[in-house]
């Protein structure tokens, strides 16, 4: 986990390794991507640094060559960071008028309070100011090192092929400077809610409760619940909140799982007149599950949605490299699909129900954004349990 005064500094990295390097500059990095076809894209998320490059097999060793100059010769000038602070700070501006982005990020806040996996994966316009030169170097020497890196390929290439061309061109560095991984503690759940006024069309809500860690043998019996809950127009809270009663034009469950911790919640997002109504009906659609379970009927369609979109997922090879390497990063091996799909078809109506009555009896947190007057928080404040 990243310490406090390198808050969005991954995310920072991630711009700066765009921009001029040793080997080439960007212009001639942005031309050569064009000459093989090819797209050239990263992304930062809570936990990892994705670097994705899709291009055709035919140009497999230029593009690793072309990403590996990307990733390992940056040359972090000094008119490049004080440029890209003004980028990022952009960027964080934008995030903050983002209704979705924030209510989000206070959810996490009101499940795991003060955890690193809480802080925004961009930082604040106060950390990314901070950053200076030194500080950059040393997070990028001690984190982007090849032997701290996973790399997975999907595609018509040979596994020799990939492992000779790899280890052309993403060296091992020195064995005696082996990053060690400093442990930190799983997140310790706290329900509490969070409400953020802001004068935004709609008012965002994000209800939930600690999940099951990978691992746990009910993760499946929970996904299967998520789906069936919130997780499609055939979805019980689709049906009742959109369809029957026109409050909102979206509703979907969320399962939010890191390497060892998870939250389960559902979103949606509806009218300042009709947030009480949308709630109340979420509160309904509780009691009614706690009551009367699941059927037969609603489990049979929730696995055969999930496994045709695993099935439907193994035909992208974008999708399938992606599970691969999330496959790794979090249990530490591969995850064949059929052993995914074996567990799903295990799964019966007393397992859902089990995890019904163990999830919904559970304390709620609440992540509210929006114009929200005290009535609204007097009532979904009302339903929260704190410990």
């Amino acid at each position: 986990m990243r310490k406090k005064k390198e808050h969005g500094l991954a995310h920072f990295v991630e711009h700066l390794l765009f921009k001029n390097n040793s080997e080439r500059g960007i212009d001639e990095i942005r031309k050569e991507v064009d000459q093989l076809g090819g797209e050239l894209n990263a992304f930062t998320t809570k936990e990892v640094t994705y670097f994705t490059l899709k291009i055709l097999s035919y140009h497999f060793v230029k593009g690793v060559k072309l990403l590996s100059d990307v990733i390992l010769k940056p040359k972090f000038s000094d008119d490049e960071i004080n440029l890209e602070k003004l980028v990022v700070k952009e960027e964080i501006r934008m995030y903050k008028d983002s209704p979705e982005e924030l209510v989000f990020d206070n959810f996490f806040k009101a499940s795991w309070d003060s955890h690193p996996l809480v802080r925004e994966i961009l930082g604040t316009e106060k950390s990314v100011t901070s950053f200076d030169k030194d500080l950059i170097i040393s997070f990028y020497n001690k984190h982007y090192r090849t032997d701290n890196m996973i790399v997975g390929v999907s595609g018509d290439v040979s596994s020799k092929k990939v492992e000779e061309v790899f280890a052309n061109y993403f060296y091992k560095n020195d064995v005696n400077n082996l990053l060690r991984t400093i442990n930190q503690k799983p997140p310790k759940y706290r329900p509490r809610s969070i409400f953020l006024k802001r004068n935004f069309e709609q008012v965002q809500i994000l209800w939930g409760t600690e999940g099951y860690i990978p691992g746990d043998p009910r993760r499946e019996s929970l996904a299967l619940l998520s789906v069936s809950l919130g997780g499609g127009i055939s979805s019980r809270l689709f049906r009742e909140l959109r369809e029957k009663k026109g409050l909102v034009y979206n509703v979907e469950t969320q399962l939010l799982t890191f390497k060892d911790a998870s939250l389960f919640g559902i979103y949606t997002a509806t009218a300042p007149q009709t947030v009480v109504e949308t709630f109340q009906t979420l509160l309904q659609e509780r009691e009614n599950l706690l009551k009367n379970g699941i059927s037969k009927e609603e489990l049979d369609l929730a696995k055969r949605q999930t496994i045709n979109s695993i099935l439907m997922a193994i035909e992208s090879p974008s999708q399938r490299l992606f599970y691969l390497l999330d496959s790794y990063l979090v249990y530490g091996k591969i995850i064949p699909w059929l052993d995914k799909i074996r567990k799903i078809r295990k799964v019966t109506v007393g397992d859902v129900n089990d995890t019904i009555r163990d999830i919904f009896n559970r304390p709620f947190s609440i992540s509210v954004v929006g114009p929200i007057n005290s009535q609204h928080k007097d009532v979904l404040k009302g339903e929260i349990k704190n410990d």
